[in-house]
């Protein structure tokens, strides 16, 4: 176990001397103190009590949530906002949600209605394979299962494939998820469920059809939207012309009441039918759920995304302001909200009176600081500090130093007593910047040529994934750990692309040429996994221009090398 205390003296004593300093260096330093251990988990494994607050926290939310909904009006102005919510809220989701469009057809619904890598109740979750043809799908409600053999009826091996998973082992009806912890801090956890595998896929066709409705309606792509979020939360810093907004537990604020009060039936039908009424704690107790939905659930931040954004519509109707155009005008991007100032004070207004509560703390509207998706600037910079969760293994420590640099080269303080005690920490293996931050240590190629460094082949540390072999014959079912042979199945998942061919890495780093077909594996929680030193080549190797977080080239290269020469 690392020193973690003396780790955190060397930072002071880099920092210490200027923490009186005013303006944005001065805020980003004194963040930097406060936040630098905020996320620590040094074994990656959530503690007892993080996870008994972050559950406590969870049924609380869900215990406040009231059975029914009605919206309190205090005058002609609020009357009009909910109407116009409403508006919104139905106009955009109406179109899709007509029988014509959501019959589940696999030609319309295919690109979503595939699982992906995480884990789903009461199904061997390590692999596409497994999870939908060797063993039996579970699923809150038979229908779900006819709605997910109407989508693939018309796939040949697909349908095959199910049939054949049927006779061999059947469905399972479960009353609903399960609830699970992820980190967060290192003082609450978050938490997050574990959707039975029908319900996550019909959710996911929802999720699909909500997404595709926020790009129509709202012009919100959740791909490209934390950018937009980020340079309007720079903007608001500056001149203080947006105003942030952040929600405690949004996900978990939504209350089914308040859903069934603003959509049209046919969508409160679809999201009913898939949603999990109960969650089962981790000490087996069963937990009937007043929210529409969790972490975890495969619609739950388009839908949320949604909400948020018909709000923030109706609010700048009653302003008289343009809302179409959330790369210049607002920003909604799942519970991180981003709105002109004007419109502030009664966005969050009307989210109270829906049910939400407003983090108070992480809401700006005055002053020259705001944050979003991940972003904090102060007057125009970037003030993001780094946190550190583990610095049990090299690739940890490579990453804690590429990220403390960059945040040097931003700020313009020198951080030698932390550096160097990291340098130490970890042999020296130079990369250049396109490389991730765990792989080595970040240089200019002149200094990697004044270490020693010879030609643009660079040696890298690169994360070992776990593999496994899939069946080619009943004979390998025992041996390789699978329950049945499902012939079709294999060939959907190769179709699918969940399984790969040809020359794979194995443990040691040499390569395996047969034809075999392989998975790759998640990792275990708790696993930091295992890394193996590759050699790569690259054909530039310096950088030159604007990093996200601020830091330009010249910057970096002069901090870089103050540290490294």
């Amino acid at each position: 176990m690392r020193d973690y205390a003396m780790i955190y003296g060397a930072l002071k004593r880099d920092l210490g001397p200027f923490v009186r300093m005013r303006g944005p260096h001065g805020f980003a330093l004194r963040a930097q103190l406060r936040s630098f251990y905020k996320k620590l988990s040094p074994t990656g494994n959530i503690s007892e009590s993080a996870m008994k607050l972050a559950q406590e926290k969870f049924l609380s939310i869900n215990h406040s949530i009231s059975d029914t909904f009605q919206f309190e009006s205090e005058s002609d102005i609020d009357d009009r906002f909910f109407n116009n919510l409403k508006r919104y809220i139905r106009e955009s989701t109406d179109y899709l949600w007509d029988e014509r469009s959501i019959n589940l057809d696999v030609s319309e619904a295919y690109r979503w209605i595939g699982v992906g890598p995480g884990a789903s109740s009461g199904v061997n979750s390590e692999s596409f394979y497994t999870k939908l043809f060797d063993g039996d799908l579970t699923g809150t409600s038979p229908y779900l299962l006819a709605l997910y053999r109407a989508a693939i009826c018309e796939t040949g091996a697909w349908a095959d494939a199910e049939k054949a998973r049927s006779n061999r082992f059947g469905y399972t009806i479960v009353e609903g998820n399960k609830l699970f912890f992820v980190p967060k801090t290192a003082e609450v956890a978050r938490t997050c469920c574990t959707e039975p595998l029908l319900n996550m896929m019909i959710q996911k066709v929802i999720g699909g059809f909500l997404e595709h409705r926020l790009e129509r309606f709202f012009g919100i792509r959740l791909d490209t939207q934390p950018d937009y979020n980020r340079e309007l939360c720079r903007i608001g810093s500056l001149n203080g012309s947006f105003g942030t907004i952040d929600l405690r537990s949004a996900s978990d604020s939504i209350s089914w009441a308040l859903i069934q009060k603003l959509f049209p039936a046919n969508v409160v039908g679809w999201l009913s039918v898939s949603r999990s009424p109960f969650t089962t704690l981790p000490n087996g107790e069963k937990v009937k759920l007043k929210m529409i939905s969790t972490m975890g659930n495969g619609f739950t931040f388009p839908l949320q995304t949604l909400l948020f954004a018909a709000v923030v519509r109706a609010v700048y109707h009653e302003h008289g302001l343009p809302c179409s155009c959330p790369r210049t005008e607002f920003g909604v991007f799942g519970d991180d909200i981003i709105v002109a100032r004007e419109c502030y004070d009664d966005v969050i207004r009307y989210l109270t009176k829906l049910g939400f509560q407003v983090n108070a703390d992480k809401s700006f509207n005055t002053g020259p600081f705001r944050e979003s998706c991940g972003h904090d600037y102060y007057e125009g910079t970037f003030v993001r500090p780094v946190y550190i969760q583990s610095l049990e293994t090299t690739s940890a420590v490579y990453s804690a130093l590429n990220r403390l640099i960059r945040w040097s080269a931003v700020h313009g303080f020198d951080l030698s007593c932390t550096v160097t005690l990291l340098r130490g920490m970890v042999r020296f293996r130079p990369i250049p910047y396109q490389e991730s931050d765990d792989a080595g240590i970040k240089v200019p190629f002149f200094v990697a040529q004044c270490l020693g460094h010879k030609g643009r082949v660079y040696q890298k540390l690169t994360k070992i994934v776990r593999q496994k072999d899939v069946a080619e014959s009943p004979e390998d079912v025992d041996r390789l750990g699978y329950r049945d042979f499902n012939h079709d199945g294999w060939l959907t998942t190769y179709l699918g692309g969940f399984a790969r061919t040809g020359v794979r890495k194995l443990h040691g780093g040499s390569c395996d040429p047969s034809p075999s077909g392989f998975f790759t594996l998640r990792d275990k929680p708790g696993d930091s996994g295992r890394y193996r030193v590759a050699s790569c080549t690259v054909p530039y190797w310096d950088w030159h221009g604007l990093h996200a977080d601020g830091v330009s080239h010249s910057d970096w290269e002069a901090t870089v090398t103050g540290y490294m020469l």
